[in-house]
């Protein structure tokens, strides 16, 4: 690394390597992290824009869909001349432009069985910012089966919830959501609606997460499921655990 690109990297991120339990060595962990989004929706609008500027190293998009009028209320990496083309090449030239330095990697396609095992085992943590039930069973199933991190994001309306799962054997999405015991209303938001900051804010919460796990710090959401509520201005934390009778990540040897 020569003085110019030298300077230029503590000038972009001196104001991290200043924060208690980053510093330089948490820098360097996240330019060498990475990280897997899934869905450039609502809340992956968010979590990409930190996610890139924060500086990781690699980023892997994965989403086949194509913008619509309906996504700019709270997808905020669109804009109006955007519709109709595809999402992934939009979220990529964004991150391009903010920040020349993250190495991009697009998956122009929806999940299936054998691309999310081979896609998941290339990365150190997957964020799951999709907003349908059975597709987050998949992920969370590769994500066990591999060991692989999983930091959640679900919106409804005003609430939001946020959690890490699949991380020193705490519990899985499985655990938590069974198909008896889900709100719906959290993986369909088509139907049930969504305020456009409950994405963000849900979307910078995944983020921050992330940089915990990332630098090792900090009290991680393993084991609590955080639960944001904008219109009463309060948050919530659910204890949650390991359940014997999952059908996942007890079977997994």
């Amino acid at each position: 690394m020569d003085r110019q690109i030298d300077n230029e990297y503590f000038e972009r991120y001196k104001r991290h390597i200043l924060v208690k339990n980053i510093g330089g060595q948490g820098q360097k962990k996240l330019g060498q992290a990475k990280v897997l989004l899934i869905g450039l929706g609502g809340i992956g609008s968010t979590v990409l824009q930190h996610l890139a500027a924060a500086g990781i190293g690699k980023i892997g998009l994965v989403d086949q869909d194509t913008v619509a009028l309906s996504n700019l209320q709270r997808q905020t990496i669109y804009k109006y001349e955007d519709i109709g083309r595809k999402k992934v090449s939009i979220a990529s030239n964004f991150v391009k432009k903010l920040n020349k330095n993250v190495e991009i990697t697009e998956y122009d396609f929806f999940l299936s069985g054998e691309d999310t095992t081979k896609i998941i085992g290339e990365y150190d943590v997957v964020l799951d910012g999709t907003d349908n039930f059975e597709t987050r069973k998949l992920i969370n199933k590769h994500c066990v089966e591999q060991s692989k991190p999983l930091i959640f994001g679900g919106v409804s309306g005003w609430e939001g919830l946020v959690s890490l799962f699949v991380y020193k054997n705490s519990a899985c999405f499985d655990c938590v959501f069974t198909s008896s015991e889900t709100r719906s209303s959290f993986f369909d938001c088509s139907s049930e609606g969504v305020l456009g900051v409950t994405t963000s804010l849900v979307g910078t919460l995944m983020v921050a997460e992330t940089i915990k796990l990332i630098c090792d710090t900090g009290q991680l959401l393993t084991n609590k499921l955080l639960i944001c509520d904008a219109l009463n201005g309060a948050t919530e934390i659910l204890h949650t655990k390991k359940s014997e009778k999952c059908s996942v990540c007890q079977n997994v040897v």
